[in-house]
């Protein structure tokens, strides 16, 4: 059997037939996307893009929040300016470029083995050891730069990027823009879960218990991490603008490392593919029958946790319905699925789950991540759904549900034994359960607007 082969009968065994069709419709979108961008034609314009825009993986939406949120803002942002993005692609660096009328795309040099560009979206177990320096990334940048013209480039994220090229390139004289998304600065486990422990390390700086985690996956040693830090805070000084998603991750990252400046740090939502129109929040005359898991099933978004939860709340509450929304480990999702009650419903196509959570009336989703998260677009498609939420207490959920309602928090420090007993409360009707927050996030159009008004004012673009 090919490795393809097995692949999807493993996705099929552990999603279900559902889930399997939904990954194959969003890979076909991908598909569709990559196919319509061509060869240079003779004859054509020199390719111009004030910005270059720069992401460690493929823009492909099924890998997480950052790629499906930039496919949103870029949607709307190349009928407003030429587009140019670099990212990785089958082995080489790959430069697509889209001014509303040409879409074009052109290989660079082949990545050097190992690859540096480890996948954004975090997995149990990274395919490559993390990379400082790669020589090969940096001339592909500057070749990229070069072809367009950039006079400013824009890291979309830097997860699984070498930070000692991305310091060295923003060193060199174009102003530089930093998206951050999470905490890949800190740390190349950009969700914060230590090894083997499987819990949050609270922002470790402690050169042996980092040493350690890291050598879990990875054969690094004693110091990498602090030296990964210092180019980090390169990188961050030298950025004409830093954005994050919340005011939360600014917060943060101001805190983690001290003595930067805090005026060239801004605050940008990220773009989420939401309904037109939200539906109207559920009422909660009754106490929650069905509950719902949303995210990715992982130990670092709550999956062990959840089925914790199942474990001992559903014996005493036979009449409450369980359900898992989105894809992960299959060894967690065998789990899940054994468990009495509890249906696993699988991946998700973004933009989606508020009508999915509608259709088999959910009606609480459980955002059980132990670590902080840094903004959450799953909140945001809850929120579209009318649908309230039960998570702890800490990230830009907890400060994001405090602001506008719509949520349950429990403290983070009690994990499942917190959690456990208030959840029974709602169940049992002890506690009302409240009505669902009206979601906030940009719309594409709204997120590029806010985007060229930053690089206007960097100077990457002309007023």
């Amino acid at each position: 059997m090919s490795s393809s082969a097995a692949l999807a009968l493993r996705v099929l065994r552990a999603e279900g037939p559902r889930s399997f069709a939904e990954r194959l419709l969003g890979r076909a979108g991908e598909w569709r996307r990559t196919r319509s961008f061509s060869a240079p034609h003779a004859g054509d314009p020199p390719l111009f893009a004030a910005v270059l825009n720069l992401l460690g993986t493929p823009p492909w939406p099924h890998l997480g929040g950052v790629q499906l949120q930039l496919a949103e803002r870029l949607a709307a942002e190349r009928h407003r300016r030429p587009v140019a993005l670099l990212h990785p692609r089958d082995g080489r660096y790959r430069l697509e470029f889209d001014d509303g009328e040409r879409r074009r795309a052109l290989d660079f040099g082949a990545l050097a083995p190992p690859s540096s560009a480890v996948a954004a979206r975090p997995a149990p177990a990274p395919a490559a050891p993390p990379v400082l320096f790669d020589p090969t990334f940096e001339r592909a940048v500057r070749a990229a730069v070069t072809c367009v013209d950039a006079a400013a480039v824009h890291l979309e994220n830097a997860a699984g990027l070498p930070l000692g090229s991305l310091a060295a390139l923003a060193e060199e004289g174009k102003p530089w823009i930093l998206s951050l998304h999470d905490f890949s600065l800190f740390c190349p486990r950009p969700h914060l879960m230590e090894q083997p422990a499987d819990r949050f390390c609270r922002y470790s700086t402690d050169p042996e218990r980092c040493a350690a985690c890291l050598s879990h996956d990875w054969p690094v040693a004693l110091g990498f991490q602090e030296e990964r830090r210092a180019l980090a805070r390169r990188l961050l000084a030298a950025a004409a603008a830093v954005v994050h998603p919340s005011d939360f991750l600014r917060r943060q990252t101001l805190d983690l490392f001290p003595g930067l400046d805090p005026a060239r740090h801004h605050v940008i939502a990220p773009a989420a593919r939401l309904p037109h129109r939200a539906l109207a929040p559920t009422t909660p005359v009754r106490p929650p029958r069905h509950l719902a898991f949303v995210g990715s099933v992982q130990p670092y978004k709550g999956a062990p946790i959840f089925e914790e939860l199942v474990r001992r709340l559903a014996p005493d509450h036979a009449q409450v319905r369980w359900s898992v929304f989105g894809g992960g480990d299959a060894a967690l999702l065998r789990r899940l699925r054994s468990l009495p009650g509890v249906r696993v419903r699988g991946f998700y196509r973004p933009g989606t789950l508020g009508r999915r959570l509608r259709a088999v009336r959910g009606d609480l989703a459980l955002l059980l991540s132990p670590c902080p998260e840094t903004y959450s677009l799953t909140l945001e498609e809850c929120a579209a759904a009318g649908i309230p939420v039960l998570a702890f207490d800490q990230g830009a959920i907890a400060e994001r549900v405090r602001l506008r309602g719509g949520g349950v928090l429990v403290p983070a420090e009690g994990g499942t034994e917190a959690l456990a007993p208030r959840l029974a409360d709602l169940l049992a009707g002890r506690e009302p359960l409240p009505p669902a927050a009206a979601p906030t996030a940009l719309t594409g159009d709204q997120a590029a607007v806010a985007w060229l008004a930053l690089y206007r004012e960097v100077q990457a673009l002309a007023p």
